[in-house]
């Protein structure tokens, strides 16, 4: 029997004769990397990084919100949740390799000196556990943007009006407090939102929020949506390749349709 990722790949090869456009510029998103049930293993994430720094030019996330007025391939490297592995795993690939990265934190579950294991029945990967104060200031020092995934890891898109004002302004104000600078970046949990949720994001002050589909970022893109493409742990380093130069965009339409019913 023929496998959901089979059919992507055909669906992908079918859709790669299709003419790309000039610049293209998209941001990624990773959650855990390392020996976790769904981490991506160091070895598969450390190819994936150095074909990014041989094929693409390699930015920032604010660089990539600036859109992609250059001709070729533009790439941010985001990570969502905040868990240790980041700093442990992902952090020494992308420093040796030269490559910015950013992480939206779940900052109630970041400690001082103890640890939060994560916690599959809250959405989170299983075998991790979070990020602390001192290793968030590290990635800051070493030039990664920070951001807000809330305080905790809660589908904001059902929770009432008042837990979810108290997430993203719980959130904004901690990292801001423990790195003395701006936050104005948010991640959506799941990648979920419907149009009341970004007027909430938007009303707490925050300039851009990320949403979760296979999609560029471009020149138009809704700043209380930007599309970020999912890298999963069953990627091969082909479909990698494939999903980073928009084979794979055909998913984003059946995603952005889940979202606009929500």
């Amino acid at each position: 029997m023929i496998s959901k990722l089979q059919i992507k790949r055909i669906l992908a090869a079918a859709s790669s004769v299709w003419p790309k456009p000039v610049s293209r510029n998209v941001i990624l998103l990773y959650h855990a990397v390392g020996d976790g049930p769904w981490a991506i293993t160091n070895r598969e994430f450390r190819a994936q990084m150095a074909w990014l720094r041989d094929e693409a030019r390699i930015v920032t996330l604010e660089q990539a919100l600036q859109g992609n007025e250059q001709p070729g391939l533009q790439v941010a490297v985001t990570f969502d949740d905040g868990y240790r592995c980041i700093y442990e795993n992902a952090f020494p690939i992308q420093e040796e390799l030269g490559i910015p990265g950013a992480v939206f934190l779940n900052s109630g579950l970041v400690g001082d000196q103890t640890r939060t294991p994560s916690d599959v029945s809250k959405g989170h990967y299983p075998g991790e556990s979070f990020l602390l104060w001192h290793e968030v200031m590290a990635l800051r020092e070493a030039g990664w943007t920070l951001g807000s995934h809330g305080s905790e890891h809660l589908d904001l898109t059902v929770e009432p009006d008042a837990i979810v004002r108290s997430q993203l302004l719980g959130s904004k104000r901690e990292i801001e407090s423990r790195l003395s600078v701006p936050c104005d970046l948010f991640a959506y949990t799941w990648g979920r939102s419907t149009s009341h949720l970004r007027a909430l994001v938007a009303e707490a002050g925050y300039r851009y929020a990320m949403a979760g589909y296979h999609a560029p970022v471009r020149a138009n893109a809704d700043p209380m949506g930007i599309p970020r493409i999912n890298i999963a742990r069953e990627y091969s380093l082909s479909d990698f390749k494939a999903i980073v130069r928009g084979d794979w965009d055909y998913l984003g339409w059946s995603q952005r349709a889940k979202d606009h019913r929500a």
